[in-house]
């Protein structure tokens, strides 16, 4: 059979489409040949190259969006940083010749990715930082447990955040195995993956590196190689280079050095200089330079040489106005300014009328929630990212010579005890603070308040324990309170409380808050009495202060609702009450200075009189004529004369402020800040510089 274009039913027309098959149709009689369908192999092999590049920069994205992080200003880096995942996730779907095989575990992969960026999209929601490491071996899902009620609110809240993350695997489930051909890819296509990948990752961490000289909190280089600053990373670079990182200080370390300041201080005679020289510098007898010259540890080195160039806080007026007394600390959890009110915490509002009034006093926010809070208000140092600080310093044995628990013990104070109305080795807490001197007692661990109740009563703690201390000759007590622990819709001592403040025009969230807090002031009213009945009022200084804001509250606008306003999130959403009062105050003490729980150690040991040096903590005595300077996770400040926004790079200088803040200065001595303290938790330094002579409690 001859056809009009001069071909014939033979071979000639089976190979008319060079280079493919024709396909015979019809019978043997009357059969003819078609072009076939167009084989889309290439197509679905490029396709299954995009998959996951663009899988990771959706839940990226998404994931920005909904913690309210810029999209646009880490897109590139963000996308860059990934294309090695994505390579690597190429390679594991390819490995085996059957279809089937691939699209499986394909599929897993992208579940195990959105569920996990949904489970840090909403422990951001709820705890203002995300999920490392440590937090996950540690058990953090203890701390999840506890916060169900407000994790429950978050997924509420952001529901169409959490559903646009399935979107890609729904989308896979049902067209994955026609649009991508998983054991199509060959290994020539899997070495140029690869390639191009370690090419676009050297090419980005070079970039990274171009402002390794910047003084910026911020800067690309800070950020990635710094100390790790776990928000501002995810939105910089994206969770998973956030992750990437976190892993790799915890096998490798760091490699942030102290930075010396850009420009060299002013020695000018001022009058401040002339009054200090007329004082005793609050230092000790180290000699940081034989300690350099006798260490091969580079860390170690920079750090005696930062400690012999820092200037130290002196003796004055308020120094040694405790000495002897008994001390009584307390961490209240979730407390705030806002729970001091003349009718419903009389006892709170009687101890900060009367006592130490600090205006401008901060509580900043650290990564690990509650025991990071403790960390800062009983070492004076900054949590080290990433770890749970107290605990590692359990775990390594690290000495803390002026956490007031050593020093207590070794004062010979009768009585040195700690205690906690919540499960005793939460944290780690039953390790970390007999590390610092304490016997602990917990739930679980020698406290029983006869109920089973969450969160537990701080009234009963105090009811349980103040026969354990009120008649010995001495006594130095730490409390970590509970009972202002957030979801509010659930908490039984807001429940306990709930008709003194139903009338009140709060939200119900709001009033919850207030009725936790009233249980606290029950505990302090308590104690108070207790000590005055036993004659012990007069000699016992009592120190209370917040782990952190009332960050649950968060979700309902509660902080701001209390505040009357709208509250700045960058600085006045952390601004606190520091409780500082003994009987033998005969009147109030107004302080201006602006001030942090960095700051309590050193100013506490100052009042008693004890032997610190105040070169080697990161807080400061507020009265030992050191400039203030108040530092905040995300990098931003405050000192004597203005307040830096890291985010933002924007300063604002306060109205009549006496002097100029040098920006780049400020921002190395913050830089240094987190520096410093991180060394001192990872080389333990003060048993490196005075003796490993610590005591433990029981």
């Amino acid at each position: 059979m001859t056809y009009s274009d001069g071909t014939n039913s033979g071979s000639s027309r089976r190979n008319h489409y060079v280079g493919q098959p024709a396909v015979k149709v019809g019978s043997s009689n009357f059969d003819y040949y078609r072009k076939p369908k167009r084989n889309h192999g290439f197509a679905k092999r490029i396709a299954f190259f995009a998959y996951f590049p663009l899988l990771i920069l959706w839940l990226e994205t998404d994931l920005k969006i909904a913690s309210g992080f810029d999209v646009l200003g880490g897109f590139a880096f963000t996308f860059l940083f990934t294309i090695v995942l994505s390579a690597v996730l190429v390679l594991l779907c390819s490995f085996s010749k059957r279809r089937g095989v691939n699209r499986g575990i394909a599929t897993v992969l992208t579940a195990v990715l959105t569920i996990w960026y949904g489970v840090q999209m909403i422990y951001y929601n709820v705890f203002g930082t995300m999920v490392v490491v440590s937090s996950v071996t540690n058990g953090g899902a203890g701390q999840a447990f506890n916060s169900i009620d407000m994790i429950m609110t978050a997924i509420t809240s952001r529901i169409v955040f959490v559903v646009l993350l399935f979107v890609p695997l729904a989308f896979f489930i049902i067209f994955g195995g026609k649009l991508f051909d998983f054991s199509k890819v060959k290994l020539k296509g899997k070495l140029i993956v690869l390639l191009i990948a370690v090419v676009f990752q050297i090419g980005t961490v070079l970039a990274v590196g171009i402002d390794r000289d910047s003084s910026d909190t911020k800067s690309n280089y800070n950020l990635y190689y710094g100390e790790l600053q776990q928000v501002a990373v995810c939105e910089r670079y994206g969770l998973y280079t956030m992750q990437r990182l976190d892993i790799s200080r915890l096998m490798f370390g760091y490699k942030a050095n102290i930075r010396t300041n850009s420009k060299p201080k002013n020695k000018e005679s001022t009058a401040d200089e002339i009054k200090k020289t007329e004082q005793k510098a609050q230092i000790m007898s180290a000699d940081f330079s034989k300690l350099t010259k006798s260490t091969n540890n580079d860390e170690l080195k920079s750090l005696y040489e930062y400690f012999d160039s820092e200037e130290p806080s002196y003796t004055n007026e308020y120094t040694g106005m405790f000495k002897g007394y008994n001390i009584i600390f307390i961490t209240a959890e979730s407390f705030s300014q806002y729970a001091i009110d003349k009718d419903l915490t009389p006892t709170l509002c009687k101890m900060y009328n009367e006592g130490f009034q600090f205006k401008n006093y901060y509580s900043p926010a650290w990564g690990v929630s509650t025991t990071d809070g403790e960390y800062a208000n009983l070492t004076g140092l900054i949590p080290k990212s990433g770890v749970w600080s107290f605990s590692k310093s359990a775990e390594n044995n690290v000495s803390f010579p002026f956490t007031l628990g050593e020093q207590s013990r070794k004062l010979g104070y009768k009585t040195v005890n700690a205690y906690h109305n919540h499960t005793y080795d939460y944290y780690d807490r039953d390790k970390y603070l007999t590390n610092i001197g304490y016997d602990y007692s917990a739930i679980g661990k020698g406290l029983d308040l006869g109920e089973n109740v969450w969160p537990n009563s701080d009234l009963k703690m105090m009811q349980k324990t103040v026969d354990d201390y009120i008649n010995s000759d001495s006594f130095s007590v730490y409390y970590m309170t509970v009972s202002g622990h957030g979801g509010y819709s659930y908490n039984t001592m807001s429940e306990r409380n709930a008709d003194l403040v139903k009338d009140l025009k709060y939200s119900d969230e709001v009033k919850g808050y207030l009725a936790a807090n009233i249980e606290l002031d029950k505990a302090m009213e308590y104690l108070l009495a207790r000590l005055e009945k036993a004659g012990k009022l007069d000699n016992t200084l009592i120190c209370l202060t917040d782990d952190h804001y009332p960050y649950s509250l968060d979700e309902f606008d509660g902080v701001s609702e209390l505040a009357g306003h709208k509250v700045d999130t960058t600085f006045e959403q952390y601004k606190n009450a520091w409780l500082l009062w003994s009987g033998s105050m005969k009147k109030p003490v107004k302080v201006d200075t602006y001030c942090s729980s960095l700051d309590i150690l050193p100013t506490l040991s100052n009042m008693l009189g004890l032997e610190y040096d105040s070169r080697m903590l990161a807080g400061t005595d507020v009265f030992g004529n050191k400039e203030p300077f108040v530092v905040f996770a995300d990098r931003s400040w405050i000192s004597q004369n203005g307040k830096y926004n890291a985010s933002t790079g924007e300063y604002t200088a306060f109205k009549g402020a006496k002097g100029k803040d040098d920006i780049d200065e400020l921002n190395n001595r913050c830089n240094n800040l987190f520096t410093v303290s991180r060394m001192i938790l990872d080389n333990n330094v003060y048993a490196e510089a005075f003796g490993d002579t610590h005591v433990t409690g029981k």
